[in-house]
């Protein structure tokens, strides 16, 4: 199972905080970063826990928006610390 998943979405924002994040959820994945190469910030998506027994799903119950000049720590490397502004193309 992967630790850490990054993606970069332009045109497939709306998809990747909805269906792929869903699915990485489900799977499992702690620590999904989407790039949103637009709007230049990183959205982190982290801690996935099952919905509502009948939905079927599994959601990540905390998110948060990081800007370029911000920094972030992967929950799998807690030593290591990246600026968002070195993600960004």
């Amino acid at each position: 199972m992967a630790l850490l998943v990054i993606e970069a979405a332009d045109t497939s924002l709306q998809m990747n905080l909805t269906e792929k994040a869903e699915r990485y959820a489900t799977a499992g994945v702690t620590d999904y970063w989407v790039l949103d190469i637009v709007n230049r910030r990183l959205i982190v998506l982290r801690d996935p826990a099952p919905l509502p027994e009948g939905l079927g799903a599994t959601a990540y119950r905390d998110q948060k928006t990081y800007d370029p000049t911000e920094r972030i720590t992967p929950l799998a490397a807690p030593q290591a610390s990246i600026l968002v502004s070195d993600l960004l193309p």
